[in-house]
């Protein structure tokens, strides 16, 4: 018996977006004239850059970020990237946003295609990927560090951690939700930059407990666990249901007990006849065995029994439901022609006043 954790690689393309970073000028209507009514071209310059692109060029149009490097992703993988815009010292105060969109990180089952997980069938599985977003600006800045939004309250047990799972968080019907929590501004003139640092894991401790069955009910609910400090083999979350299974005295080690004291008895009892009797034998040279049919037939009842009790256990443990679940993701996400998590920038002009 054994379950072998599924480590199949996944390619997600990560597209990028940079909408609104359009236009190096942008008009600008005043009451100042200079020889008739004619309109002042105010300089616009909101750009960006990804960490990957040429250090201290900034863009209008678009720039390089790639989430996840070009690489591909499996099961418990981890990594950041971080991007960079700055108002570009343009004339004009503007607000700007940032705005991410993983719709395609969201439901993997549909109505007619379900899960299978840790022997429960009918379960939905997501894309169990989790995100972590931080903000910085330049030292000796001019305008405040904006605040990341989170879509969770004081009673969600994910809430004050930063992380939060695409599912959890209301976007719009292009599948955009804005990374801030409020609407922050560069003031005219700003030169300063701010730095987003976009934090990602896959991480089905975040999703498992959605599932509701056997081995996530109370008491054995899972606390979900983004550390990705890996003492053994594995990120933490993941170790805890390894050691369970393949540690000293764990699932396996018990179903391997249970398994062999069903055959050490049949080598010292022999099998059961077909028409339900048990044939007369010898404990040893001198000795014949003394039970009856039904004492033979009751101590290798409950020795099947108890093997097939371990077995279950083994099936339907933390481990099993982790890799059926994550099986599951791989597979979906693989049979995709893409997978993109989506970044947009965009600035708008403060009217003067």
């Amino acid at each position: 018996m054994k379950i072998s954790k599924i480590l199949m690689a996944l390619l997600v393309a990560v597209v990028i977006t940079s909408s609104n970073i359009v236009s190096s000028t942008m008009a600008r209507y005043t009451d100042v004239y200079s020889g008739g009514d004619a309109a002042l071209i105010a300089r616009w310059n909101l750009g960006a850059r990804g960490e990957d692109d040429i250090d201290g060029e900034f863009y209008n149009k678009g720039f390089t970020f790639d989430l996840f490097n070009g690489q591909s992703i499996k099961p418990m993988d981890f990594g950041e990237k971080s991007f960079t815009f700055r108002g570009g010292g343009s004339d004009v105060a503007m607000t700007y946003d940032v705005k991410m969109n993983a719709a395609d990180l969201m439901r993997l089952t549909t109505a007619e295609t379900k899960a299978t997980i840790a022997t429960e069938a009918g379960q939905d599985v997501f894309a169990p990927f989790i995100f972590k977003i931080t903000v910085e600006i330049n030292d000796g800045a001019t305008d405040t560090v904006p605040s990341v939004f989170s879509p969770y309250t004081g009673s969600s047990p994910y809430y004050g951690t930063g992380w939060f799972r695409p599912k959890d968080v209301a976007a719009d019907q292009d599948g955009y939700f804005s990374i801030f929590s409020g609407t922050p501004n560069f003031s005219a003139g700003s030169n300063d930059e701010v730095t987003i640092t976009v934090y990602w894991q896959w991480n089905t401790s975040y999703y498992i407990n959605d599932t509701n069955i056997a081995a996530v009910t109370a008491p054995h609910v899972v606390t979900a666990d983004p550390s990705t400090e890996i003492a053994g083999r594995y990120l933490p979350y993941y170790q805890d249901a390894y050691d369970e299974y393949y540690g000293p005295g764990g699932l396996l080690d018990r179903y391997n007990a249970a398994a062999n004291a069903v055959e050490d008895y049949l080598a010292v009892h022999g099998s059961p006849n077909a028409d339900g009797t048990w044939p007369p034998h010898d404990i040893d040279a001198d000795t014949p065995c003394a039970l009856s049919d039904a004492e033979h037939f009751a101590q290798y009842h409950g020795l099947i029994l108890a093997a097939n009790d371990a077995l279950t256990a083994c099936q339907t443990s933390l481990l099993a439901a982790y890799d059926d679940y994550d099986t599951f993701a791989v597979n979906a996400l693989q049979a995709r022609e893409s997978v993109k998590v989506l970044f947009r920038v965009s600035g708008e002009q403060i009217a003067p006043q």
